[in-house]
């Protein structure tokens, strides 16, 4: 329950779409949404599960979406990754009865300020980031081609789902 209340604020007040506001927007909720959850789970008290997801959406502000290959597989298998470890650590912390300097409210609202400040090429565009190195245009061009990525030796076609 206290996972989607979290994500409810998070909807309300800014976005969950990377499209909008990075892998911030993705991962942040997310993460946020499960160090709540781990916390009651743990039997903690709602501020406590608040401190958590505050904590977490805190640790993963700014950052940006730039999926290589325009596929959703890296470098966002890695952030979810990471996000579900912070996620771990901060409802550590907030069992521990750690205060986030920030409330969980506050933090928000920076999220959304962020997300509209983020420029185009770092919200899911493959135009920026990561997904703009040499590297990764060669595999898109790869995964354009119908060939597979060559760094990994798959030999599944670019969309074909």
């Amino acid at each position: 329950l206290v996972c989607g209340l979290v994500g409810v604020f998070i909807a309300t007040k800014s976005t969950f779409a990377a499209e909008e506001g990075g892998c911030q927007a993705e991962c942040g909720a997310a993460g946020a949404m499960a160090a709540a959850g781990l916390v009651a789970l743990k039997g903690g008290d709602t501020r406590q599960c608040f401190v958590a997801s505050s904590l977490t959406l805190q640790s993963l502000l700014g950052m940006v979406c730039d999926p290589i290959g325009n596929r959703v597989e890296a470098p966002c298998l890695m952030r979810n990754v990471c996000a579900a470890s912070m996620a771990c650590s901060s409802a550590n912390m907030a069992m521990s009865n750690y205060t986030a300097v920030i409330p969980f409210d506050e933090v928000i609202a920076a999220h959304w300020e962020i997300c509209k400040a983020m420029p185009r090429s770092l919200r899911c565009t493959g135009l920026g980031g990561l997904a703009a190195q040499p590297s990764a245009r060669k595999i898109e061009e790869e995964l354009l081609k119908g060939r597979g990525c060559s760094s990994c030796s798959c030999s599944t076609p670019f969309n074909t789902y």
